[in-house]
């Protein structure tokens, strides 16, 4: 009986370890932040630098609002980002604009990393970003996301003045 109640008090310390070390380190990273010169449209690079894919599931701007319209543009390294949301723009005519709920930011998606490819000239059509595409009809101040990873919710605030 002792020895199960210790493997119970065992596990559980890891458990709760785990999930701590899960919580204080967020495996959303944000990169490249571009604002449209109305301030009404943002686009903001996003990667994953945890064990598994996640899934963003909201995104509010400013005090909690729901945008106008929320994308992921699913670009590679070589073309980048549109700074538009008309995905029919001649500038997005090679950049797939998807669904927020239709998207999963795979692990090793690191923006910095693949924008150091850039800069060095090694980046490849396989190096794959993703940009959050935010817009809203007022000035955008920040964007609040919710994002799902390993069955937890974790929220991030971007403050873009």
């Amino acid at each position: 009986m002792k020895k199960a109640l210790l493997i119970a008090f065992i596990l559980v310390l890891l458990v709760g370890g785990v999930f701590m070390y899960i919580k204080a380190t967020p495996p959303l990273l944000t990169g490249t932040i571009f604002k449209s010169e109305d301030k009404q449209t943002v686009v903001i690079g996003i990667g994953n630098k945890g064990f598994s894919d996640l899934k963003v599931t909201h995104v509010k701007v400013n005090n909690h609002a729901d945008p106008n319209g929320t994308k992921i543009q699913v670009s590679n390294a070589l073309l980048g980002f549109a700074g538009t949301f008309d995905e029919h723009a001649e500038a997005t005519k090679n950049i797939d604009y998807k669904n927020v709920e239709d998207v999963s930011i795979p692990k090793g998606t690191v923006p910095e990393e693949i924008f150091e490819k850039q800069d060095e000239g090694t980046a490849t059509e396989e190096d794959t970003i993703y940009g959050l595409t935010v817009t809203h009809h007022e000035e955008i101040h920040n964007v609040h996301i919710k994002y799902r990873y390993l069955g937890i919710l974790f929220n991030e605030t971007l403050i873009l003045d």
